[in-house]
């Protein structure tokens, strides 16, 4: 087959047409980001509830939610257990996040915050890197996994312990 371009230039007024197309958008970002003036800016809604949780693996595929407070094993306030067979949405955005600690080298047991927004948006956040994750995006199924660690009453980790030794 034959170029049909073959002896003849890029049409030249094309050529000008795009490079000043792009030095308007070029120069239109610049000036919002310098001036302020046309951007515009999502406000984020107040926070109605929220709650501190703290992760913890304790082996078996399950990871202890708790609330921060004293440590000690018996002095705990448990506010989930989560399995690995029954809350794999829930473990694997915890999962995430602690991966987002350690890649900073960063304590694994500071509390994150599950917060519930006046908009209705449920969003898991790790004050310590900035991460906020809106739960209501993975649909109503995966956020039911989350919603109980926001309002479940806590429990001693010894009635927890003895509650799953029983079942």
């Amino acid at each position: 087959m034959s170029d049909p371009f073959d002896g003849r230039p890029f049409p030249r007024g094309v050529l000008i047409g795009a490079a000043v197309l792009i030095a308007f958008a070029i120069m239109a970002a610049a000036m919002v980001r310098l001036t302020g003036k046309g951007g515009v800016e999502m406000p984020y809604a107040p926070v109605v509830e929220a709650r501190e949780l703290v992760i913890e693996d304790i082996g078996d595929g399950v990871t202890m939610v708790t609330l921060p407070g004293p440590s000690g094993a018996d002095r705990k306030a448990v506010v989930g257990l989560l399995k690995s067979g029954e809350d794999g949405f829930a473990m694997g955005v915890m999962r995430g996040m602690v991966r987002d600690r350690k890649a900073r080298d960063l304590p694994l047991d500071a509390p994150y915050q599950l917060a519930l927004l006046e908009d209705g948006r449920l969003v898991f956040r790790d004050p310590n890197v900035g991460t906020e994750i809106d739960l209501r995006a993975f649909g109503p199924t995966n956020l039911a996994s989350f919603s109980p660690l926001l309002r479940s009453e806590p429990e001693p980790l010894a009635d927890v312990i003895a509650a799953d030794a029983r079942d």
